[in-house]
C-alpha cells in the first residue's frame, strides 16, 4: 500500500454538517406552522412542517418508535379548521427523555400534498400569522379583475364582421359539402365495372402470332388494311372486306408483336350510331329489378340518363356479374367520342327529380368552389 493509501485510510470520514431548519439530510426546509397531530388517541403539538415530514411535542407509546402509522394534521382557522390524513414513519428526536418526535411521510407525494404546499406557500408569503394555535389569513381575498378592453375602431370592428361572415360561410359550405355526400351514399350506387362507348362494327383480329409490319388506316375496299410477319415464317396480308370506315385500335400501328385473336381493327358503317357496354354486378341488377334509374356518369362530371339490357342474367349468384349494353340517347351521339369511359350508377328514386338534379347541382357548385378556396389558400 502506498504513502497516500495510507493518509487516506486514516483521515476520518468528514460528514457534511445539516443546515438549520432541516432534520435530516436531503429534506426540505421546516417551516414553523402551527397545527395539530393526532395518532391513535395521543394528540401532539406540532412545532414545524415541511412537504416531507413534521416535528411533534407530546407523549407516544414506547412501540410507537421506528413504526408507521396514520396521523391526523389539523389546521385550525377562524371558523373552520383543514385536516389532513398522511402516513408517517414515527422517529424520535434527541435522547429517550426527551418528548420530541419526527413524523416523516411515507408517501410525500400522496394525496395531501397539494392542499399542505398551499399552506406551507402561503405561511412563507405571509399571507398566515398565527396567534397561539390559531391560523389567520391575510392574503388577497378578491379576484383581481382584468381592465376594461379598448373600443376597437371602424377598421377593426370591420374585420372583426367579415372574419365572421368568412366562418359563417365556410360553415354552410361544410354542411352542404357534408350533406351532398350523405346525398349520395343514400341515393346512388356505383358500380365497379368501367363503361367503355363504341361504334358497333365487326372486329378485325390478327390470325398468327407475330409482328405488324404494314398498316393502312385508309385502306379502301379491296385494299391491303395490315400486313403480319408471322412467327412460323409466313406473311399474312388482310384485305379490306367492305366499303365501311375503320376504326383503329390500341394496337393497330406498324411494329406492334402481336398474338393470335389481339383485336387490330373495327369495320362500322359510315353512319353507325354509338354503343355502350359493360358488366353489371348482382345488386346492380337487383336494384334496376327494383326500379331505380340508371345514369352515366362521364368524365367531365356530366350525368346522361340510359336504359340497360341485360345480354343475360340467369342462374345469376351475389358476387357474379352479366355483361349488359346501355342504350344512348340520340342527343349524345354528337358530344360523345369512340373510348370514351364512364361509370354507370343506378339511382334511387326517393324524391321528386327537380328536387333532387336541384340539391346535386347545388352541391356539385358548392363543392367546386369550396374546392377551389382550399388550394387557393394551400398555394397562398
Amino acid at each position: 500500500m502506498s504513502d497516500t493509501d495510507m493518509t487516506l485510510s486514516d483521515a476520518p470520514a468528514s460528514r457534511t454538517a445539516v443546515p438549520d431548519g432541516f432534520v435530516h439530510d436531503g429534506e426540505h426546509p421546516q417551516i414553523p406552522v402551527p397545527f395539530t397531530a393526532v395518532i391513535g388517541d395521543r394528540r401532539m403539538e406540532g412545532r414545524s412542517l415541511s412537504v416531507t415530514g413534521a416535528v411533534v411535542t407530546g407523549l407516544l407509546p414506547p412501540n410507537a418508535e421506528g413504526s408507521v402509522r396514520p396521523v391526523t394534521l389539523r389546521f385550525d382557522f377562524e371558523g373552520f379548521s383543514t385536516n389532513l390524513y398522511p402516513e408517517v414513519r414515527v422517529l424520535r428526536q434527541g435522547n429517550e427523555a426527551d418528548a420530541t418526535y419526527e413524523l416523516r411521510f411515507t408517501d410525500p407525494t400522496a394525496g395531501h400534498l397539494a392542499p399542505l404546499r398551499y399552506i406551507l406557500n402561503s405561511a412563507i408569503a405571509g399571507d398566515l400569522v398565527s396567534i397561539g394555535q390559531m391560523l389567520g389569513y391575510t392574503g388577497p381575498t378578491k379576484v383581481k379583475t382584468k381592465p376594461p378592453l379598448a373600443r376597437r375602431g371602424v377598421a377593426g370592428r370591420a374585420g372583426n364582421g367579415l372574419k365572421r361572415l368568412a366562418i359563417l360561410g365556410l360553415s354552410l359550405g361544410l354542411i352542404v359539402v357534408a350533406g351532398q355526400v350523405i346525398h349520395n351514399r343514400v341515393m346512388f350506387s356505383y358500380e365497379g365495372q368501367p363503361v367503355v362507348v363504341s361504334i358497333p362494327g365487326e372486329t378485325l383480329r390478327s390470325t398468327a402470332a407475330g409482328q405488324i409490319t404494314y398498316v393502312n388506316a385508309d385502306a379502301g375496299a379491296g385494299d391491303v388494311i395490315y400486313s403480319i410477319s408471322a412467327n412460323s415464317g409466313d406473311f399474312l396480308s388482310v384485305e379490306m372486306p367492305c366499303d365501311c370506315d375503320l376504326q383503329a385500335l390500341p394496337d393497330f400501328y406498324e411494329g406492334a408483336t402481336i398474338l393470335p385473336g389481339t383485336a387490330l381493327v373495327k369495320l362500322v358503317e359510315p353512319d353507325a350510331g354509338l354503343e355502350a357496354r359493360t358488366q353489371v354486378s348482382f345488386e346492380g341488377v337487383a336494384r334496376m329489378f327494383a326500379g331505380d334509374e340508371a345514369e352515366l356518369v362521364l368524365a367531365s362530371g356530366d350525368v346522361v340518363p340510359v336504359s340497360v339490357s341485360l345480354m343475360q342474367g340467369e342462374g345469376m349468384e351475389p358476387g357474379d356479374t352479366v355483361p349488359a349494353e346501355l342504350a344512348l340517347p340520340d342527343e349524345m351521339a354528337g358530344t360523345l367520342a369512340p373510348g370514351t369511359t364512364a361509370r354507370l350508377r343506378f339511382r334511387r328514386t326517393l324524391l321528386p327529380d327537380w328536387f333532387g338534379s336541384t340539391w346535386n347541382d347545388a352541391g356539385t357548385r358548392i363543392g367546386g368552389a369550396w374546392t377551389a378556396l382550399v388550394s387557393d389558400l394551400t398555394t397562398e
